[in-house]
C-alpha cells in the first residue's frame, strides 16, 4: 500500500533523474505526486530531504537487484554487469543518479553521505561476491576496487556516448582480470 510520502519520494526519484535537478522544482515533485504542497512539508523540510530519499530509495531497489544473482565465482561478479546493463536500461540511463546529485549539491552534507553510503555499499557487495568466489581477504579487496572502477566507468561511459556497449567492454576486461586472478584450487 502506497504512502503518500511514498508517492513523493517515486515523484522525486522519476522526476529528478529524468530531467536533472536544477529542472525539477518541489512544484513540479507535488504535482507529480498528486499531493498538496502542505503534505509534501509535514513529510519533508527541505529539498534535501527529499533528494536523500529518493536516492535511498533507489540505492535500495539497485542493491536488491544485486542480490539477486546466484551464482559463484568469476560469473557471480561479472553478473553484476549484466545487472547493471539490465538496470539502466530500465531505469532510463541517464547515468549515475548518485554521482549526479554529489556533483550537484557538494555542499550538502545529507545528499553526500548518501551518495557516498550507496558507494561504500556497492563495492562492498562486489568485494563480498569475490570472497564467496574463494579469492583471499586480500585479493578481494584489491580486486573489488578494480571491478568497482570498471562497473562506475561503464555507467559513465554509457551515459556520456549514449551507448550500453561500454558496459560490455567493461565486463570483457573484468573476465580478463578475474580470470587471470582466479584463486587457486584446494
Amino acid at each position: 500500500m502506497s504512502t503518500k510520502r511514498d508517492d513523493i519520494i517515486d515523484a522525486a526519484n522519476r522526476a529528478f533523474y529524468r530531467d536533472g535537478f536544477a529542472e525539477v522544482g518541489i512544484d513540479r515533485v507535488v504535482g507529480d505526486a498528486g499531493v498538496a504542497l502542505a503534505t509534501f512539508y509535514r513529510h519533508f523540510k527541505t529539498r534535501s530531504d527529499v533528494i536523500a530519499a529518493a536516492l535511498q530509495r533507489r540505492h535500495d531497489g539497485f542493491l536488491h537487484a544485486l542480490e539477486e544473482g546466484d551464482e559463484r565465482g568469476v560469473e557471480s561478479v561479472l553478473e553484476l554487469f549484466d545487472t547493471l546493463e539490465a538496470w539502466s536500461t530500465e531505469q532510463g540511463g541517464n547515468g549515475c543518479f548518485f554521482l549526479r546529485a554529489a556533483a550537484d549539491y557538494p555542499a550538502d552534507e545529507t545528499i553526500g553521505n548518501v551518495a557516498r553510503s550507496h558507494k561504500q555499499q556497492y563495492l562492498a557487495a562486489i568485494e563480498k561476491r569475490l570472497l564467496q568466489g574463494g579469492w583471499s581477504n586480500a585479493q578481494a579487496t584489491q580486486l573489488a576496487l578494480t571491478v568497482f572502477v570498471l562497473l562506475e566507468g561503464a555507467v559513465a561511459a554509457a551515459f556520456t556516448l549514449g551507448d550500453n556497449a561500454a558496459v560490455a567492454t567493461a565486463r570483457s576486461a573484468a573476465a580478463h582480470l578475474l580470470v587471470n586472478a582466479m584463486p587457486e584450487s584446494g
